[in-house]
């Protein structure tokens, strides 16, 4: 299950990379290029520093397009959930859902897709609760 959800998110991430900027400043694509590769060689906190770059450089353009703004927060989505950081992968997951069903509307494909990235996120949160649950139970003696 790990790799299938590993490959899973790899692939998302890596879609999220091959993305057009239509917008007239295209260095958030570079930067968000790069992150991908940053990421594919495991350097995944400077991974996030370079995306959140990316989305503000991307904001801060004439026209951000909304659809490449929800790619970028899906891969910083990701690259949070590589660090165990689930609040944050989720927050960002649930941005981006907002976007694309706004734009895409509720029954599109890549709506789904956000959804079950965001079921992974909740089930990576829960196992993360439970385990510790357990230790802590395991390490009291009442």
């Amino acid at each position: 299950m790990k790799i299938l959800t590993k490959s899973l998110l790899l692939v998302v991430l890596a879609l999220g990379g091959s993305i057009q900027a239509y917008a007239q400043d295209d260095s958030w694509g570079s930067l968000n290029s790069k992150a991908v590769a940053q990421s594919q060689q495991g350097q995944f906190t400077a991974a996030i520093a370079t995306e959140k770059t990316a989305l503000q450089v991307l904001q801060g353009t004439a026209a951000p397009l909304p659809l490449d703004m929800a790619a970028i927060m899906s891969n910083l989505a990701w690259l949070y959930s590589t660090q165990k950081q689930y609040t944050e992968a989720e927050l960002f997951l649930q941005r981006a859902l907002a976007i694309k069903e706004k734009v895409l509307g509720k029954d599109n494909k890549d709506v789904a897709n956000t959804l079950s990235q965001l079921a992974l996120v909740y089930r990576q949160n829960a196992d993360s609760m439970e385990k510790r649950a357990a230790t802590i139970l395991a390490s009291k003696s009442h």
